[in-house]
């Protein structure tokens, strides 16, 4: 490892530890790579990957087998929890009856929540083979042991990423804690929020009386349906941070050749840092694809810890000193680290045209085509997008 490599690790914090979901998910995926007999291969490059209609064709296939079984588990275990309701509400004594009800329910929701929490794995792995990820189960992409391996567990568990301290970054600065909060609490209440929004609907419309009872089978296709979607979230953020970690690697080893870097003077190479960093703030949130970019780009250029890199009106600045030809590249930058976590924010979208001024046009449809090219899973075409150089568009 190089002086600037361990001076980069040595500055970077992750706030909390691994928990135990993301450790046993990442035990797991070990588990998978070293059964399969690739955990101690080399990494493969984007050129060794099939091309996008095989890759796309897979990921469809493997997404679209998860979400049935998702589907099915979540109907199987409300059904039986409804078919208890059913069955021994009106015969038995009320403090047995909600002794069995209520264990039942939580029966159910182990059961239901086990599988899907191995569904998500097997789907994150089996969507990692495709571009040769299960083979770099024992390399870092991010300091402190945080492998690909634990930013697939946390994608497939739905566990929030860690807050990161490195270069004094803070996406979360323009984010209240109360909308924080808020959306934990949303998130976490989501199933059964859904469930009751669609039932309250149908009593109000069409019944009373033991009409609502009945209309408590609505909550199985609602379960099995919200869980098909959560799997297809699941696998459409695995394959974004899979495409997104192999795209960092290829801008990197491929783009920033020595040719290149030598191109570019010092306010230039600070200027690529803070397109990085400014675009974590605007997004506002701590994105794995988003920290490996920022993360090779330390490594690559020497650059000051003293800076505050994630203010966007000193990158303004900074557009303005360099040369016209690092202009467009740090723009070519900015462009792809904004489409890099596969979402364009309000704010995203109200500061980077005060960075692209006369080539806002051109710049947002490559910005809004590159995201789509990640989301869709068409690596090879997302490849030709990231190309950095020194002109316009």
């Amino acid at each position: 490892m190089s002086e600037t490599e361990n001076k980069i690790k040595s500055a970077y914090a992750r706030e909390e530890k691994p928990g135990l979901l993301e450790k046993i998910g990442v035990r797991y995926y070990q588990y998978l790579a070293s059964k399969s007999g690739t955990a101690d291969l080399h990494n493969i490059s984007i050129d060794d990957l099939p091309p996008d209609i095989t890759l796309q064709t897979l990921a469809r296939s493997i997404t679209g087998f998860a979400a049935i079984i998702a589907f099915s588990i979540g109907a199987l275990t409300t059904f039986v929890s409804i078919w208890v309701e059913w069955t021994y509400m009106a015969t038995m004594e009320t403090t047995e009856y909600y002794l069995l009800y209520g264990s039942t329910l939580v029966i159910m929701l182990v059961i239901e929540m086990s599988v899907l929490f191995w569904l998500g794995l097997k789907t994150v792995y089996s969507l990692a083979c495709l571009t040769g990820h299960n083979q770099a189960a024992k390399d870092s992409c991010l300091p402190g042991d945080d492998a690909v391996p634990n930013i697939l567990a946390r994608a497939a568990l739905e566990v929030p990423d860690p807050i990161i301290h490195y270069l004094g970054i803070d996406p979360l600065k323009h984010l209240s804690k109360s909308k924080l909060f808020m959306v934990a609490f949303l998130y976490k209440a989501k199933v059964v929020l859904s469930g009751l929004a669609v039932k309250f609907l149908l009593i109000r419309l069409f019944g009373k009386g033991e009409a609502r009872t009945a209309f408590s089978w609505v909550a199985i296709p609602v379960t099995g349906i919200w869980d098909a979607f959560t799997l297809y979230k699941v696998a459409r953020e695995a394959r974004l941070r899979l495409f997104g970690n192999k795209l960092a690697e290829h801008i990197v080893n491929e783009m920033l050749t020595d040719e290149l870097i030598a191109q570019l003077s010092p306010k230039a190479r600070e200027g690529s840092v803070r397109a990085v960093a400014t675009m974590m703030v605007l997004a506002q949130n701590y994105h794995p694809n988003m920290l490996v970019l920022l993360l090779r780009l330390c490594a690559t250029f020497n650059i000051d810890e003293n800076k505050e890199y994630d203010n966007w009106e000193d990158f303004l600045v900074v557009l303005d000193e360099v040369t016209t030809k690092e202009r467009y590249f740090l723009l070519d930058l900015l462009s792809v680290a904004a489409a890099f976590d596969g979402h364009l924010s309000k704010m995203e979208r109200h500061h980077l045209p005060e960075a692209f001024k006369e080539l806002t046009k051109e710049y947002m449809e490559r910005t809004e085509q590159l995201k789509i090219l990640l989301l869709n899973g068409q690596l090879h075409a997302a490849k030709k997008l990231c190309v950095l150089d020194f002109e316009p568009g």
